[in-house]
């Protein structure tokens, strides 16, 4: 068991934990984009729809 803490097992566990952590920061980064744009439809069957404003070129 103490070969386990020496090395191999305290470069494991480091890889493991800044893994998890730089995922959890990626992820909060990539939801945290700005300029998301947010659309809501409102249509019966068959109905023609165009849409007005700016153009978006996320």
């Amino acid at each position: 068991m103490e070969w386990f803490f020496e090395g191999l097992g305290t470069a494991i566990i480091t890889l493991i934990v800044g893994l998890l952590s730089g995922g959890a920061v990626g992820y909060r980064i990539g939801i945290k984009k700005t300029n998301q744009v947010n659309q809501k439809q409102k249509a019966k069957n068959n109905a023609s729809q165009f849409q007005v404003g700016r153009d978006y070129n996320g």
